[in-house]
């Protein structure tokens, strides 16, 4: 078993917000039950090494392919998670914050998301894609104490260690271009 990657609070709570986000994606739970369930989670263990199913369906990765697009990688995406981290036991109050912090301003986030996100409707993104946007978004334009910079490169590392490997390019450039063009927003969104 690989030896946990240690990782700062603030990049441990935007994974785990980024969890809550997801979970509200897949079970269509609201904020209250996701933050329930993941915090769950935490208290009672995440398994560090999960494993793939021992066989995939032709029709799983044919759902897949067609999800993702004729490119999707089975392999690639089975092995997600397969990193070791070391997870907080409890919710981390910035985790909070920030899923609340997108709920918010929801309608203006996601707005935010389809201008920017050339060709990529946000149901279309992966799902992981489209939750790291948000956060960082809601980052970006709502919490001027934390520098673009190290917004972007939080979420970039965090797109290229649990999604696609365009993720990562993605993830940057939309964040990037939201950066620049609300530069000195303030906590108010507005350019």
């Amino acid at each position: 078993m690989k030896e946990p990657r240690p990782l700062g609070k603030r990049t441990l709570a935007r994974m785990v917000a980024c969890g809550v986000l997801y979970e509200m994606d897949i079970t269509g739970d609201g904020a209250n039950a996701a933050l329930e369930s993941v915090s769950r989670m935490l208290r009672e263990g995440v398994s560090e090494e999960p494993s793939p199913p021992d066989e995939i369906t032709e029709v799983a990765r044919e759902q897949v392919r067609f999800s993702l697009g004729g490119e999707a990688c089975i392999d690639e995406l089975t092995s997600f998670g397969a990193e070791s981290f070391s997870y907080p036991e409890e919710m981390p109050d910035f985790a909070r914050e920030l899923v609340y912090l997108y709920l918010a301003n929801r309608e203006e986030i996601d707005g935010l998301i389809r201008s920017y996100a050339d060709r990529w409707s946000l149901e279309r993104m992966p799902a992981v894609d489209r939750n790291l946007l948000r956060l960082g978004i809601a980052e970006l334009l709502h919490r001027p104490d934390i520098p673009a910079n190290v917004t972007i490169n939080e979420y970039l590392e965090l797109a290229k260690a649990f999604s696609t490997e365009d993720s990562g390019k993605f993830v940057n450039g939309v964040l990037g271009s939201v950066a620049r063009d609300h530069a000195g927003a303030g906590g108010d969104g507005k350019p």
